[in-house]
């Protein structure tokens, strides 16, 4: 949810950022611009850096940068519709418009009905839970310890055991065969009934707190399997969800975590015991969509799945992926505990459930043990394979008590002797050899420096760069963009000129204000926020770049078009290489035609200059 564009253009236009930053933390005024200590990471010296000009913050050392609203929501780790609501209070912006609920963009026709329908499917459902025939489910809860409040907090409900009913009662309701097909319940037949008669019902919402899917528990013994989920529907995507997530984003801002979980009942299970901040995965996976709803929540994720090997190996899996999108994390570790937080809760209570979910550690303790307790290698090619995995992080773990407990834990799970360990960790890496075989000839041929991710030239970097900024400071310089260059090579570049694109198809001025772009990109839902932000406060802030001119935007096109001729020439290079089998002479015989295109593409650049 968002407010509109115009309400927020208004609260801009009276908003001063260094006002709203000063109502937070001490700032100094330094030429035309204010500093202070950056209080998104450990800052010892001034590094925050605020323009009253561009009415934009930017820290040079952790990169954080926004307008005066993205600096209220990271501050008070709060999202962003409740900053607009803070700044205004802060500026004195009196608007009836902020009062109301959030702006909402018009829902496609298409889907409202679904909502509506899916929407009555959930009372009928609770009601269900609370007639005479709803007493199976009620008891079954009853056994698990889930009272009265968790009930009405989860939306739990039944479905009733004759499944024409549920539909019978949808069709009264007005609601077509279509949409009941639509929401995943039932085949629109004569005869539809719902596939999920006669069990437990589980609403799967939204992270704005719509009902979308469900998730169906048996509830006797001859029914299977033990859960039926709703298959993906115009308005159920699993992979878009985190069970409870609607719950926790203010309690997860607040507490300073969440816990990710494998299944919805270890999310009312650590309720119970009083962890309020938690969400379900539903299954050992995270999704792209799952990490940007992680990510929206600005803490430290805690990572806990299953005891079983299924559970392990997914934790496995999600360190690469929550590495790879940069978000501070720890990991349950309970390894002589298989059982999962409900079995924790149902068998030993709360207690013995909250001091389990505080056995935290790092990744590197986690994986280790994975080694030592789940999944021991076995041959020698697999305790090299993992030895050698984990020398590149002890390396940069400082000698000292830590480095040799995790050498002794290494040592055990690998039969690789310490001492042996100890020498490959201070073994002088000269290059990837030293720890990865060399396999095809082609390698000698050290075609890896050609790679053209690799040799993203510095040239077409600064053509783009420079082409941003023209982008951003004049009208002509995004027409030009559109008619002649279309895309960037650099992926977070080519983000960034699509934003602006768009923010001038929607708005008509001739200059692009900084602050509303960042609010555009904010509200955007963009796991790259962030980054994009950065990039764009960075770029917008240089000092040394000429002003925009026919000329100086004709030259930076020129660049931009040779360097992408020169990158798309690298990839077909890289692939002809890659489909010579290994034979070093072809290898060779195709970086030799790549080498002599290069050297007439440098003399067609000489005569152009």
């Amino acid at each position: 949810m968002a407010y509109s564009p115009e309400l927020i253009a208004a609260l801009l236009e009276q908003t001063d950022i260094v006002d709203v930053i000063k109502a937070y933390i001490p700032v100094t005024k330094k030429g035309r611009n204010y500093m202070a200590l950056c209080p998104f990471h450990d800052d010892k010296h001034p590094s925050l850096s605020i323009s009253p000009e561009r009415q934009i913050f930017k820290c040079f050392v952790c990169g954080t940068a926004g307008n005066a609203i993205t600096f209220v929501s990271k501050y008070e780790k709060i999202s962003y519709a409740e900053a607009v609501r803070k700044v205004a209070e802060i500026v004195g912006f009196h608007d009836d418009r902020l009062t109301k609920e959030a702006f909402v963009p018009k829902k496609d026709p298409t889907i409202e009905p679904l909502y509506n329908c899916i929407n009555d499917l959930q009372k009928f459902y609770d009601y269900g839970l609370n007639i005479p025939e709803g007493k199976v489910a009620k008891d079954y809860l009853s056994e698990r310890n889930i009272d009265e409040s968790q009930i009405k907090k989860y939306k739990i409900g039944y479905a009733l055991s004759d499944g024409r009913k549920t539909v019978e009662f949808l069709l009264a309701h007005g609601h077509s065969l279509k949409s009941v097909e639509d929401i995943g319940i039932a085949l629109a037949s004569a005869n539809a009934k719902d596939a999920n008669a006669g069990r437990l019902i589980f609403p799967l919402c939204d992270p704005n707190g719509q009902v979308v899917g469900f998730s169906a528990r048996k509830l006797k013994k001859e029914q299977d399997p033990k859960y039926v989920n709703s298959p993906e529907t115009p308005i159920f995507h699993k992979g878009k969800i985190l069970y409870n997530y609607h719950n926790v984003k203010g309690s997860a801002r607040h507490d300073g975590y969440v816990y990710v979980l494998e299944g919805f009942m270890d999310v009312m299970a650590l309720d119970k015991a009083g962890i309020s901040s938690a969400v379900a995965l539903m299954g050992t996976s995270l999704s792209s969509e799952q990490i940007a709803l992680l990510r929206k929540l600005n803490c430290e994720i805690r990572l806990c799945l299953d005891g079983d090997a299924a559970g392990q190996i997914g934790m496995m899996k999600i360190i690469t992926q929550l590495n790879a999108a940069g978000l501070p994390y720890r990991l349950v570790s309970n390894p002589n505990d298989l059982r999962d937080p409900d079995d924790i809760l149902q068998e030993s209570g709360p207690e013995a459930l909250k001091e389990a979910m505080s056995h935290l550690v790092d990744a590197m303790d986690f994986q280790i043990n994975y080694y030592l307790n789940v999944k021991k290698p076995e041959t020698p090619d697999d305790r090299r394979r993992v030895m050698l995995y984990f020398i590149k992080f002890l390396r940069n773990i400082p000698a000292g008590i830590d480095r040799d407990n995790y050498i002794a834990k290494l040592s055990k799970a690998t039969g690789y002797e310490m001492e042996a360990i100890r020498i490959q960790i201070n073994k002088k890496v000269v290059s990837n050899a030293d720890e990865e075989e060399t396999s095809i000839a082609v390698d000698e041929l050290d075609f890896s420096r050609l790679h053209p991710e690799k040799v993203l030239g510095k040239r077409l970097l600064r053509a783009e760069r420079l082409a941003l900024y023209y982008m951003l400071s004049d009208s002509r310089a995004v027409k030009r963009y559109e008619d002649e260059i279309g895309n960037f090579y650099t992926s977070v570049y080519n983000s960034i000129a699509n934003y602006i694109v768009d923010y001038k198809e929607s708005r008509k001025e001739e200059t692009i204000a900084l602050p509303l772009l960042i609010n555009d990109i904010a509200n955007s839902g963009d796991e790259e926020t962030d980054t994009l932000v950065s990039r764009i406060t960075e770029i917008a802030s240089e000092k040394y770049y000429p002003p925009y001119s026919d000329q100086g935007m004709k030259e930076v096109i020129e660049v931009i078009q040779d360097e992408k001729e020169k990158q798309y020439d690298l990839e077909q290079t890289a692939k002809a290489i890659s489909n010579t089998g290994g034979d070093a002479r072809k290898a060779a015989a195709t970086l030799k035609d790549f080498a002599a295109r290069r050297k007439e593409r440098l003399k067609r650049n000489i005569k152009k200059e």
